[in-house]
């Protein structure tokens, strides 16, 4: 018996269609358009894009929208993979996603994000966290949790059962882990106009042994330096709040030294494995390397990291917040110094980079990643406000989404890379019969009124699904293969489908969904 037969239906009148299943939902709330699927419950932002005739980055982004504190501006608080058209890629679990990025774990492909444990990373105690960091392979099974233990002495109130911090997560060519933790100190805030005993985060540098976790490296700033080179107003402190003069937010290994930045204090320095400060940049005047050109200077920055290291030169890139209050207008620029190695003040930090959009310049008081791509372009993510950007290797803008209302989402890092990635759960099906006419109507035929919806959550590679459908699972046959439409693809199903299943194919291999029974 032929296929088409065996459930009762002649091809002439109906044919295997297929598109994009994704619907948009913009309900005018403060919540920006999100997208929405019949197969997953899942609810991305959907990215507003403008984007020239240039070649783009290879990649797809990682994002993970907050709402701001007192209103929300995304649906849906959860780490997610888009590509740069704003199609869904991967949705993950609802929460906080402080830095998700992929990264490479030994010869391990991984995806990385911090969730919290203890208070969040806005709110009661902005711009702090203390929870774990995940660490997920390319199936999306979670292979290890860093849960950092130091004993902290916590905020009066707080309680955690893990002591990382949102900031950093960043994994070393050592299989090592590079983490912030805040602990609560007593020190001497008199120079500050405070008391001789008072109470400071001490914001630590930690780098974990990822198989044995065991703490190989620390340095406290506390330890190392005066609170008054801080640049934040003292205004009082106490064991609930204490003063967070330094406010370290990013560190990277190279060799045995280790890049530590301070947002607070508005400098970077290079450590020994000893603890020796060996030498720092500082934002206003240079610090080491001399004074800086005027479009160099820096200040409440992010994401510092070096680059291109020679024994006489190096790269030294951030994102330059430049402003410190919500109500500012400075724009906020990637700036990439060259410095010159050893510091020496005869050959001050020359300036590389100094991307910003000069038509829609924005301005982020906190937050934000610069970050170059394989091609030469660069990727900047705006941190506390919604927008990304990818401009060229000569500054030029060329792609910039955004997706939230300005100052109602946030995203802490953006990141855009290559992951390539196979779920180790089943792609997602649902069939339901139609009552009105829809974008398959002219393709699929008068008579097929049943409508198939599969997505496969995470997947990367898959370009084609086989459908099957049958009267029983006896006579469960393939209809013939439809094109993976973006997150999720629609398609028609001949009448006399009662059971259907689909596979996706990848690489000649297939996994299949459920047999759904309609």
């Amino acid at each position: 018996m032929s296929h088409a037969r065996a459930i009762n239906v002649r091809k002439s009148e109906s044919n295997l269609c297929a598109v994009n299943g994704r619907q948009l939902v913009h309900n005018d709330s403060s919540i920006w358009p999100w997208q929405t699927y019949r197969s997953s419950d899942i609810t991305p932002p959907y990215l507003q894009i403008n984007r020239s005739s240039e070649e783009l980055a290879p990649g797809l982004l990682f994002i993970g929208p907050e709402n701001d504190a007192t209103q929300a501006g995304v649906k849906q608080v959860a780490p997610f993979i888009l590509t740069d058209e704003s199609e869904l890629v991967w949705g993950g679990p609802e929460g906080d996603s402080s830095n998700f990025r992929q990264q490479f774990w030994g010869d391990k492909s991984v995806i990385t994000f911090w969730v919290g444990t203890g208070k969040a990373a806005y709110g009661a105690d902005v711009g702090r966290g203390w929870g774990e960091v995940l660490i997920l392979d390319e199936s999306y099974r979670q292979i290890k949790s860093v849960c950092l233990q130091l004993n902290l002495t916590l905020p009066e109130g707080t309680t955690t059962d893990c002591d990382a911090d949102v900031h950093e997560s960043f994994i070393t060519d050592d299989n090592t882990i590079l983490l912030t933790a805040y602990n609560v100190s007593r020190a001497d805030l008199s120079s500050l106009g405070g008391p001789s005993d008072g109470w400071v985060y001490d914001s630590i540098a930690v780098e974990v042994d990822l198989e044995t976790n065991e703490v190989v490296f620390s340095w406290s700033p506390l330890a190392h330096l005066s609170v008054n080179a801080t640049h934040i107003p003292y205004a009082g402190s106490n064991s609930t709040s204490p003063f967070d003069w330094f406010h370290m937010n990013s560190i990277q290994k190279y060799g045995d030294y280790y890049l530590i930045n301070s947002r607070h204090v508005w400098q970077t320095y290079l450590v020994n494995r000893q603890g020796d400060i060996i030498w720092y940049i500082d934002g206003h005047d240079g610090g080491d390397f001399g004074g800086l050109p005027e479009n160099g200077q820096f200040s409440w920055q992010h994401m510092a990291r070096i680059h291109n290291i020679s024994s006489t030169q190096a790269l030294l890139s951030y994102f330059a917040n430049d402003l410190n209050t919500a109500n500012g207008t400075v724009p906020s620029k990637g700036l990439t110094l060259r410095l010159t190695l050893p510091p020496s003040s005869v050959h001050p930090p020359e300036v590389i980079t100094d991307f910003w959009d000069y038509e829609n310049p924005v301005s982020s008081a906190a937050e934000g990643a610069f970050f170059p791509l394989a091609n030469g372009n660069t990727l900047m993510g705006y941190g506390d406000q919604p927008y990304i950007k990818e401009y060229g290797p000569s500054g030029k803008l060329l792609w910039s989404a955004q997706f939230a209302d300005y100052n109602l989402g946030q995203s802490y890092r953006a990141y855009k890379q290559e992951w390539h990635a196979t779920p180790s759960t089943q792609p997602s099906l649902v069939v339901t019969s139609i009552s009105v006419e829809d974008d398959l109507h002219e393709c699929a035929g008068p008579s097929s009124k049943l409508r198939g919806y599969v997505s496969w959550n995470g997947a990367t590679d898959v370009t084609l699904y086989e459908v099957y459908a049958g009267a029983d699972i006896k006579s469960l046959q393939s209809l013939g293969k439809i094109e993976r439409k973006g997150f999720e693809t629609k398609f028609s199903l001949p009448v006399g489908s009662h059971v259907v299943q689909v596979a996706a194919v990848k690489d000649g291999e297939a996994k299949k969904s459920e047999v759904i029974h309609v």
